[in-house]
């Protein structure tokens, strides 16, 4: 009996340690994560991307690193402004993406369409530089119509382009303001 509870009591012990010692570790990895990092790894946490048990992405020996290949490692020098970059992608999650590269700035929307089904858009956004000026940013606005069972190219929505250029460019200073204070 005394052995048994001798025994119970050195287990708890040793299993109390343990998940310290990992808590520990999971503190420790987070607290040297970049700031861009950890916004990355917010992003891929809320569009729920996992990677399976057992995946070597994420080792150190791989020879490379899962923010290496989605961008967000912290030894690499961006020629764009990733807050604006991020405000870009937020601003138009809501539609499918072709694709997106943080190291040049570029998103590639696929079609989405609108109005039930009768036109249908497309957006690429373009981030230039580091600043944030009308010139950083481009953003282009396609537009087709279903009509007599095929798509019909409408061209280029300025004017829509430099409404989402706009709130883009908007939301990203009011964020750079707000975390300067």
């Amino acid at each position: 009996m005394i052995k048994n509870l001798l025994f119970t009591l050195i287990f708890a012990v040793l299993l109390s340690s343990c998940s310290q010692s990992l808590s520990d570790k999971q503190t420790e990895t987070t607290e040297k994560l970049t700031e861009k990092q950890r916004a990355t790894k917010a992003k891929l946490e809320k569009r729920d991307i996992n990677l399976p048990s057992g995946s070597t992405l994420l080792d150190k020996d791989s020879g490379f690193s899962f923010l290496d290949l989605i961008g967000a490692d912290s030894k690499t020098d961006y020629a764009v402004n990733s807050l604006l970059f991020n405000v870009a992608l937020d601003k138009i999650e809501f539609m499918p993406l072709l694709s997106v590269d943080a190291n040049s700035g570029v998103i590639v929307t696929d079609w989405y369409s609108v109005d039930g089904g009768k036109t249908r858009i497309k957006i690429n956004i373009r981030i230039v530089n580091q600043e944030m000026t009308n010139e950083s940013l481009s953003v282009n606005l396609f537009q087709q119509t279903y009509k007599e069972s095929k798509w019909t190219d409408n061209g280029k929505n300025d004017s829509q382009a430099n409404k989402i250029k706009e709130s883009i460019l908007s939301t990203a200073r009011s964020l750079k303001i707000a975390s300067e204070l």
